[in-house]
């Protein structure tokens, strides 16, 4: 039993879980997740507001048009008080600099103003330290006024950013965490920002080769050029929202495999939405390749964000939409928008997938294949991905039981299994053992790994999908055992290809894709548990959430009630 004050607690989340916009589980003395990731863990008290109501005439200040805002909670943590006079005169010299108004020596910690031309407007700017309610120190600017966009120069200013950025500014060999965005353009600014690499910042130098060792694999799975691991680092050097983009899913990546501060990857990413959202509404910017590589990398860190969001609100797939259906005159093959189409593609095929909904990208695309004529392995890992993506949207679609339809698609993934390069074929094969749960199948390539794979998952879905499985009689009963007997054969085969090349990580979220929608068809408990682990392996190794599936198995296999019954 709960005493009177826990039971109070409970009421509300706990402190350290509402700072990391977290879903705490409300249990005392300390959550869950405050546990699971070895932190303090606050706990909340309720707050009743006043039913104090203000009259009608009530007068009320007016802020600045122009404020700084400091965090100082790790001031405060640490006992090290911040020193707001510093902040305040590297804002303004930052600001004064970047506008090019006044060369950096012209702004002194108290400008006098003798020395300003009389006739020039005077922009007040206050630092309003967050938690506090402090007397605002006010400089007063010389004549240089701060606008979100001025007239001729169009280019936005962020002194706000900058001014926080440059409280958290840390030496080279420095290892904190606490980082700030690099701000970007706005659509259609005549004034492009300069070079921002080498970078300055050291973490922010360990976030770009993160992403660049660990994560590009990712994403250049049947590229043969690899731009997410080649091009997209130099892209970056000129254009902000893809350079935050690959901070934001870095940060976020290693805030599920390590230590790394969670909320770091919040502000890459809110700095990387509040210009590609704005961007989306102009028609030159939908055809950018840099924006739409950037918007790909952002829908991936969607992805991981579902075990801390709770549900996958498919956020980025709307700007991937507008990308993909801007149409062929720019998504030539070898470019990088070809590349961001099929990771997009992939991505789509996942969604589908797990929602059991087809595909939503087009796929009439220049870039689109689906041939039988030689071609080199990355041609051919995209043609077994354009099978499974028409599979998915004849299977999910309006008519999945159309014999003839199902009969062209099962006809096409038989031709693709015996045309394809022998180059598929593994170089190391061992058939399972009552002690090896899947088989062993080592493959040197992503490609081959990932294009192997889709066409298992395309025989997965074709196979539960026959519609010449008959519907009652007496040759049902067969006909299902036969068809529950080549699924578990089908999926062992796609969770040995994720076991045995977990070097690539991808191979290891499409086996989850096939358990997630063919586990159920497993009845013996070793089996069960093998499947479990991999998916446990998944999102521990990998950051790619699981979880819910696993409680979805564990229902249909009755180990645990099924309240939704």
């Amino acid at each position: 039993m709960s005493s009177p004050e826990q039971t109070e607690l409970l009421a509300t989340p706990c402190v350290t879980c509402r700072e990391h916009h977290l879903k705490c589980d409300r249990s005392v003395p300390r959550c869950g997740r405050c546990v699971r990731a070895g932190r303090e863990c606050k706990l909340g008290f309720k707050f009743k507001p006043s039913k104090d109501t203000f009259s009608r005439d009530q007068r009320w200040l007016k802020p600045p048009r122009a404020l700084i805002y400091v965090d100082e909670s790790r001031h405060l943590a640490t006992g090290r008080p911040l020193d707001i006079s510093q902040l305040e005169l590297h804002a303004v010299r930052a600001h004064m600099e970047d506008s090019g108004a006044v060369s950096p020596d012209t702004i002194s910690p108290t400008p006098s103003r003798s020395r300003q031309d009389k006739g020039a407007r005077h922009q007040p700017v206050d630092v309003v330290r967050a938690g506090h309610r402090h007397s605002p120190r006010r400089y007063d600017l010389l004549p240089c006024e701060i606008s979100p966009v001025t007239e001729g120069h169009s280019r936005r200013y962020h002194l706000e950013a900058e001014a926080v950025r440059a409280a958290h500014t840390r030496s080279p060999d420095s290892t904190d965490h606490t980082l700030m965005p690099i701000s970007g353009d706005i659509p259609g600014s005549e004034i492009q920002n300069g070079p921002v690499l080498p970078l300055k910042n050291r973490t922010e130098a360990l976030l770009f080769r993160h992403y660049i060792q660990k994560l590009a694999i990712c994403l250049d799975l049947c590229d043969p050029s690899r731009h997410f691991e080649l091009v997209v680092p130099e892209r970056a050097r000129g254009c902000h929202t893809l350079l935050n983009a690959i901070f934001a899913i870095a940060a976020r990546h290693l805030s599920h495999t390590t230590g790394f501060d969670p909320l770091a990857s919040n502000r890459y990413h809110d700095e990387c939405l509040r210009y590609l959202i704005p961007m989306l509404d102009h028609a030159s910017t939908v055809s950018d390749e840099n924006l739409f590589a950037a918007t790909i990398i952002l829908r991936m860190l969607e992805e991981m964000d579902v075990p801390t969001t709770g549900q996958d609100n498919y956020s980025h797939l709307l700007g991937i939409h507008a990308f993909v259906n801007v149409g062929d005159h720019y998504m030539v093959s070898g470019s990088l928008s070809a590349a961001s189409f099929w990771v997009g593609l992939r991505q789509e095929i996942y969604i589908a997938v797990i929602t059991q909904q087809p595909v939503k990208v087009s796929l009439d695309h220049f870039v689109v294949d689906r041939s039988f004529e030689p071609a080199d392995d990355y041609t051919w890992s995209n043609r077994a991905i354009i099978i499974l993506a028409d599979v998915l949207n004849f299977c999910f679609g309006d008519s999945p039981s159309a014999v003839g339809h199902w009969n062209a698609l099962n006809e096409a993934a038989k031709k693709w299994s015996i045309v394809r390069p022998t180059s598929f074929n593994p170089f190391f094969y061992r058939e399972r053992t009552p002690t090896l749960a899947f088989p062993e199948v080592w493959h040197g390539s992503s490609c081959h790994v990932i294009g192997i794979q889709h066409h298992i998952l395309a025989e997965l879905f074709l196979t539960q999908f026959d519609p010449t499985i008959p519907k009652v009689g007496t040759r049902r009963r067969a006909a299902v055992k036969q068809m529950t007997h080549r699924i578990e054969t089908l999926v062992r085969e796609l969770c040995g290809i994720g076991v045995c090349n977990q070097w690539t990580p991808p191979s290891m979220f499409t086996a989850c894709m096939g358990i997630a929608m063919f586990g159920d068809h497993f009845s013996e408990p070793a089996d069960q548990e093998a499947l479990l682990d991999l998916l446990r392996r998944t999102e521990a190794d990998h950051a790619r959430p699981t979880a819910a599936i696993q409680q979805q198995l564990k229902k249909a296999w009755g180990w645990i009630p099924d309240n939704d019954e």
